[in-house]
């Protein structure tokens, strides 16, 4: 998975998704183009009380290990609950969703790298994420932020990618930021509640998503064919 999501809809939107009401961080402008180390908005129940609650969150973690020195921006599904960096977090249940209406991926197609917009058919994406920072304080820890968690892609979607995010659908995604799921139970719909690849659509979009200054709906145009052939 490539490091670009979209954020455009409303915060009620995604409530609706996952059959919540959080406490929402502000104001929120919508995005067409988030990289790492921006702050996307954020679902989780990790804060006092277990309340749902909504917040901008950097994109991307340096949890207080020796290793690595650099941030991650995404874990593989089959590393988030052994690896020594993000055992810890897998323990305690910072588990949280990065709601996104659609992420950019950039296969090579004859030598020329041809951006494509990957979004659900019928609703919002929920990613499956872990977090390291604290909830409701001042200064965050060095180092605070989230990953994606990816899995291998499947059907059609290995001609743009060798990964992709864990999509939860709305149901399953209330139940990941549950306190009460145990680690076996979120294991259980990492590995098998992923939204399968009927469930997405995907078109080619322009270069102007490479840059990530440039902003706006435009940058999710289809263009041309949208053929990856």
């Amino acid at each position: 998975m490539c490091g670009r999501i979209a954020q455009y809809s409303r915060l009620d939107v995604w409530e609706a998704g996952v059959g919540l009401r959080c406490v929402p961080p502000g104001s929120i402008p919508p995005s067409y183009n988030i990289a790492p180390s921006h702050s996307p908005l954020v679902l989780h129940r990790l804060g006092e009380g277990d309340a749902p609650s909504a917040e901008c969150v950097r994109w991307g973690c340096k949890p207080n290990r020796p290793y690595p020195t650099y941030f991650v921006i995404n874990v593989r599904v089959d590393r988030v609950a052994t690896s020594d960096y993000f055992k810890p977090l897998w323990r305690r249940r910072q588990r949280v969703i990065v709601p996104v209406d659609g992420w950019y991926e950039w296969p090579v197609i004859q030598g020329i790298k041809r951006p494509q917009f990957i979004s659900r058919k019928d609703g919002a994406c929920f990613l499956a994420a872990l977090a390291y920072w604290e909830t409701g304080v001042m200064v965050q820890p060095e180092g605070a932020g989230f990953v994606i968690i990816t899995d291998d892609a499947r059907g059609g979607l290995t001609d743009i990618h060798d990964s992709r995010p864990i999509v939860l659908s709305g149901v399953d995604a209330l139940a990941w930021m549950d306190p009460e799921l145990t680690p076996r139970g979120a294991s259980v719909l990492m590995h098998h509640h992923c939204l399968p690849i009927e469930a997405f659509q995907w078109w080619e979009v322009g270069l102007a998503v490479g840059k990530t200054e440039n902003e706006g709906k435009e940058l999710i145009r289809r263009v041309g064919t949208g053929r990856l052939t």
